[in-house]
This record gives structure tokens, sequence and C-alpha cells, in this order.
């Protein structure tokens, strides 16, 4: 019986993988290093064997019904193909840059795929379980390895011409000279992304373990000054698209003490006011381990049950 679906939530620094019911509720959660996926023989043929062997050693192979996988990339407006992913290494000969995953994926696994950015599924979790579709313009924001955001507008995810809507961790800060994995000069995640902070960390604070960044540094003048730059590309969108609800996550501000308050106090700085000023709901975003891989099966589900509509509606 084909009665779950597989979700995958690929991070910049996290793989998760899971099997979903029908009810959202998931089994055979795991998570490994993203970078199991990355490295010789190539990506796409670690990827099939990753799940391959995910669906025999949990004998799963006969209940998938469809598979559905989130990148840290840009992704085509067909959500098909993978264009770049600059904080995970996925490009070269033998890599997913460029390359019509779903193809590849289908004709490895006989299964429906799905595709699209991370912070989608990240995005669609939240949308499902608090009851947020018809609720307006959501945004997501999240902070992780890089900056991954997402918009839900109009009872749909904004993709744009290409596909690449919401690459808010890429819109340019003036004057910055810093050096972004994308190719770009001075891109927001340059200045207020995880692996910016890590390096605060060891230049600043490395006799320290990491964790305890916030709980000790908060006041620091080069945690404030973090902090500031998250601010300033979460208060430029919103300050675009004047939403109803902003969700914020990643595993930055899921760090223990993160200052949470100063965040909102640059939004306040930055937004304009009197609107959006502060009339939308701010929401922390899911910390729930599993819930990429959720949302990646809630959009599957979606998808396909949109395409039994439209058969219907073409067989009639």
């Amino acid at each position: 019986m084909r009665d779950i679906i597989i979700g995958i939530d690929i991070g910049g620094t996290h793989l998760r993988i899971g099997a979903v019911d029908r009810a959202g509720n998931v089994a055979c959660f795991e998570k490994r290093e993203s970078r199991a996926v990355c490295g010789e023989a190539g990506s796409a043929p670690r990827l099939i064997a990753l799940i391959c062997e995910y669906l025999v050693r949990n004998g799963l192979s006969q209940r998938a019904a469809a598979l559905a996988i989130g990148f840290p990339s840009t992704v085509s407006r067909d959500k098909r193909t993978v264009y770049s992913s600059p904080n995970l290494p996925l490009g070269g000969v033998d890599g997913l840059d460029g390359q019509d995953v779903v193809s590849l994926l289908e004709s490895a696994l006989h299964l429906p795929v799905f595709l699209d950015k991370d912070t989608v599924f990240l995005l669609q979790y939240d949308l499902v379980r608090r009851n947020l579709r018809d609720k307006g313009c959501t945004i997501g924001i999240y902070y992780g390895t890089g900056i991954g955001n997402a918009v839900f507008l109009d009872g749909k995810f904004l993709t744009g011409k290409h596909g690449v809507a919401g690459e808010l961790g890429h819109i340019p800060f003036f004057g910055s000279a810093n050096r972004c994995g994308c190719g770009n000069r001075g891109c927001a995640e340059t200045h207020a992304a995880g692996y910016v902070l890590r390096k605060i960390w060891q230049e600043h604070f490395a006799s320290e373990p990491f964790h305890t960044l916030f709980l000790r540094h908060s006041g620091d003048a080069h945690i404030r000054n973090f902090v500031e730059a998250m601010a300033i590309p979460l208060a430029t969108e919103l300050n675009i698209f004047d939403p109803d609800q902003v969700i914020v996550g990643g595993g930055v501000v899921e760090m223990e003490g993160f200052p949470m308050e100063l965040l909102r106090g640059f939004l306040r700085k930055f937004v304009r006011k009197p609107y959006p000023g502060e009339d939308f709901l701010f929401l922390r975003a899911s910390v729930a381990p599993e819930s990429g891989v959720v949302g990646a099966a809630y959009y599957a589900m979606e998808r396909m049950a949109e395409s039994t509509v439209e058969k219907g509606d073409g067989n009639a």
C-alpha cells in the first residue's frame, strides 16, 4: 500500500529524512550531515544511494507514494532543476547544480518526485500547522548557515520569472566588499548568516563553547552588529510586502540566549512608520527537527491532490 511520502530536507549543514503519513505523522526520522551527498562518485549517485538504502533498511520501498526534497538552493520555476547552492558543494561535473534532479530521481526510484528550495518546505509546515494559509501574506526567514527565505502570497508561494524569488540573503549591503559563495559581492548573508557568526566566535571568543556565545556576549559590539545585520534584510522585506505575519527561525535564532528583543529593536528602527510598523504578527518558526521533512510531505500531498483534480476536470 502506497501510504507514505518520503520527505527530505537538505540544509546547508544537515540532511533530514523521514516517512510521513497522510495525517502528517513522521516515522523513521533520521538526521545526517548534508555533505553525505557531496564528494567523490558524484552528488546524484550518492543521493540516490542514500534514499535507496533508507527505503530498504526501513522496509518502505513498497509503501512510498512519492518523494519530496528541499535543497538550500535556487530552483527553476518548473521545480525540476537545481540552479545554485552557494552554501553546499553541489556543483562540478558530477554535482547537482544545473541538473534536472526530478528526472534523475524519478528514473532511479520509480516514484513521483517534488522539488523546491528548503525554506519553502519549512514555511509550508508552519502554514499548515498554524492554519495560516488563508491568513493573507506570510513571510518566512531562516537564519541558518545562510539566510533562507520564502514568501506565501495570495494562496501560493512567490516564485518569480525564473523561480528564484525571495533570495533575501543575496540583497547587497552598500559599501560591503565581502565575497559571497554565490559569486557576488556584499550579499546580506556575508554579514548575517551562521557561518559569519562562527567566524566572529573563532576570532573573538574561541576559548569558550560556541553554543554559549549569545548567553555570554549578547552585549558585545561584535554580536550587536551581527544582530543589526540580521535585521536589515528582514526589515527590507517587511517594507516591501507589508505582511500579515512573519515567521522567524533557523539555527542561529534557536541558539540558547539569542537576543530576540535586540533583533526586534533593530526591526523597529528600520521598518517604515506608521505601516508596516509593528502591525504584523511576529512568530517563531517551529523548532521541531522534522519540520522540513513534514513540510516537504505536505507540499507533495498538495501537488498530488491538484494533479488528481486536474485529471478529473480533463475527464469531465
